[in-house]
């Protein structure tokens, strides 16, 4: 079990971008109907064609909460949630499911390789998401407040980093997150251990394990950490499974980075 706020994966998706799709509406009947056994196969789970049109096809797998679209220019999978309790290896999915595409469509160079790893470190209220980008996010309070009147209420931060040849490159955004109808905040009674209340000792611990529940399974507020990591142009001997083990590592290093920082 994770600790209070130590950042959990909500979401992962893989993009790759590439030129010369043109079999896409010939073939895309072909490549769906091979996704659908095969990914079924290998996963042990039914996946569902969605949708095929002129611009796009999508195929679900509703147990995992994914879902693969591809067209003639890009293909991506995307799961949300992410539920790490269940036994899913998503980097070979996700390469078995391209290459069923490339293969099909005879494709032979990639544009674009992009990988983005969203990351929660959970609360109850929407009050303590700001407090949490305050203790958490690397900047400092800007402008400064020669008056003592204003004081920061929360941060939100942006920053984008390349290699110098801008082959490779990532970004990472951290900003407080709640979800529609979430508590703004969180009564103070509940901050205090049930045993020590003078009444309703019984209600609180209940209400204090139903909150912990939803912050472990379905969190409604948090900071949110989102990294977006890419390679442009990569080579043909580079897979799938290694890109994206690289770009975990980096979300992953990222992510602990934020959970570690403290304000000096």
């Amino acid at each position: 079990m994770t600790s209070k706020h130590e950042p959990v994966l909500r979401q992962r998706i893989f993009e790759a971008r590439f030129e010369k799709g043109y079999l896409y509406l010939d073939r895309c009947g072909s490549a769906m109907r091979i996704l659908e056994d095969l990914l079924g196969e290998n996963t042990g789970r039914l996946w569902l064609p969605a949708e095929a049109s002129p611009k796009s096809a999508a195929i679900n797998c509703p147990d995992l909460d994914i879902r693969v679209v591809f067209s003639s220019s890009n293909f991506i999978i995307d799961q949300h949630p992410v539920d790490l309790e269940i036994t899913l290896d998503f980097y070979r999915t996700a390469a078995d499911a391209l290459s069923t595409i490339a293969g099909r469509f005879d494709l032979t160079a990639w544009r674009r390789f992009g990988a983005r790893h969203v990351l929660l470190m959970p609360v109850d209220s929407l009050e303590e998401a700001e407090k949490l980008s305050l203790r958490h996010t690397p900047v400092a309070q800007w402008p400064p407040d020669e008056s003592g009147e204003f004081v920061p209420r929360s941060f939100e931060l942006q920053s984008v980093y390349e290699t110098e040849n801008e082959r490779k490159g990532l970004s990472v955004h951290t900003k407080p997150w709640s979800t529609v109808g979430a508590d703004v905040k969180v009564d103070p009674r509940l901050r205090q251990p049930a045993r020590l209340q003078h009444e309703h000792q019984r209600d609180v611990l209940f209400e204090q394990l139903r909150r912990q529940k939803k912050r472990q399974e379905a969190p409604e507020a948090g900071l949110l950490i989102d990294v977006d990591y890419y390679w442009l142009w990569p080579s043909s001997d580079v897979t799938v499974v290694e890109f994206l083990g690289e770009a975990w590592q980096e979300a992953d290093r990222l992510a602990s980075a934020v959970y570690d920082w403290k304000p000096k």
